[in-house]
């Protein structure tokens, strides 16, 4: 029997545990030949949503006490530093692996083991590669480790934007570019069409995400662009509504600029098994970035992705629509790039939009179905990890141990936590 064997231990319903219990139940639903197991603790996220079926195996992970995934299995695990691999882990020597990039900081070293300076480099390039001086070692470990999973067919990335930012700090090229995006799972409610699928003079636009800070400049910003074109609609009012909660909310609230057409109704967090039916309900168009995209494009939502910054957007943002993007991209960090002076986008999109909403629809669900569903994700992992060629005793084992500097780091981060 084929096997698969998924590793994350995690208590929380967080990114990583709720993707890879529902990729779990997908595989284990449409494959009986295949065990699908999970190692996570007894009550942990994945554990507890795991379905009742005879080909899915729980693996309980413990802290400390060693456990082996299944004999002859795939263990599927998100990307890490190999120099904090789980010491729970025992693994035989022909014990094939592969690895999913769900984050682009996933195989970058932080350098500042002090919480406040922690993300500085992070944010700042030039800090960033004048700190890596003092790291060689650990970069030149960094860098022999990628390029063995990349030759071995064992590394995918979720997006364009996971893969150039490890390229990016790691200093490395990637000519291998290997994509296995994100999914989500389709919703059964009954779809909402307003007038036939046409606009009326109200136009309801929707956000869902956490008010964090890397997504709060862009929500204000694309919110303020709104209120300046809003009269070049004529006969049109538009309703911005805006699901999640976070730190930011006040902030957000201070720094939007409403004009007499934009009004904005902060709705605040909606539970997850009630996402679909609040989108479907109240939303004619999404705005967002992520996952969070997908779930208005599932729906029929014709999709505008946002992507992130960690400062004020002071410059023309360029808009694009979802199916617009290139290698699943669903969101990066904004640079000169995503600048054009003078563009009229937003405007340009929201014409598109409110002229032909049907085709745009159409258009938004088609692009979540040819590349992120979760039938269509599941199969292409079953795929990818049947052709990794990865197998524990490939990797040095000096690489993942830690040395002398990564050990000061650490108790000196244990400090300062």
């Amino acid at each position: 029997m084929n096997s698969l064997c998924f590793y994350f231990p995690y208590f929380e319903d967080s990114g990583v545990p709720v993707l890879f219990y529902r990729m779990i139940n997908s595989i284990a639903q449409a494959n009986t030949d295949f065990e699908v197991s999970a190692i996570d603790y007894k009550n942990g996220a994945i554990a507890r949503n795991l379905l009742l079926l005879d080909n899915i195996k729980l693996i309980e992970f413990r802290k400390g006490i060693k456990l082996s995934p299944p004999e002859g299995s795939v263990l599927i695990m998100q990307t890490f530093v190999p120099y904090y691999w789980p010491k729970e882990l025992d693994l035989s020597a022909n014990q094939k692996i592969f690895f999913w990039n769900l984050h682009p900081q996933n195989l970058i070293p932080s350098l500042i083991p002090i919480p406040l300076l922690r993300e500085l480099p992070m944010n700042n390039f030039t800090v960033y590669k004048f700190l890596s001086f003092f790291y060689s070692k650990i970069f030149h470990n960094l860098r022999t480790y990628v390029r063995l999973l990349l030759d071995t067919d064992s590394l995918y990335f979720m997006d364009k934007s996971n893969l150039d930012y490890t390229a990016k700090y790691l200093f490395i090229n990637i000519e291998n570019k290997q994509y296995l995006p994100v999914p989500a799972v389709s919703s059964n409610v009954k779809l909402k069409s307003r007038g036939g699928f046409s606009l009326g003079n109200t136009i309801h636009i929707g956000w869902v995400g956490r008010l964090c800070d890397f997504k709060s400049y862009i929500l204000i910003y694309t919110i303020n662009k709104l209120s300046e074109i809003s009269d070049r609609f004529y006969d049109k009012n538009f309703v911005y509504h805006i699901v999640g909660d976070g730190p930011y909310l006040d902030f957000i609230k201070n720094n939007i600029k409403l004009c007499s057409r934009v009004s904005v109704i902060f709705h605040g967090a909606v539970p997850q098994n009630k996402l679909d039916d609040f989108i479907n309900q109240n939303f004619d168009i999404m705005t967002a970035m992520g996952t969070s995209a997908l779930e208005g494009a599932k729906l029929h939502k014709p999709t505008i992705l946002l992507d992130f910054s960690f400062e004020q957007i002071k410059k023309d943002y360029l808009f694009r629509e979802l199916y617009n993007t290139t290698d699943f991209d669903l969101a990066h960090l904004i640079t000169n790039k995503d600048y054009k002076s003078g563009n009229d986008s937003l405007f340009k999109i929201l014409s598109n939009f409110i002229s032909d909403y049907s085709l745009y629809s159409y258009k938004s669900e088609e692009y979540f179905m040819q590349n992120h569903s979760i039938e269509k994700v599941s199969k292409l992992l079953i795929e990818k990890t049947q052709n990794s060629k990865l197998v524990f005793s490939m990797i040095d084992s000096s690489i993942i141990k830690k040395g002398k500097l990564l050990s000061l780091y650490n108790k000196l981060r244990k400090l300062n936590n």
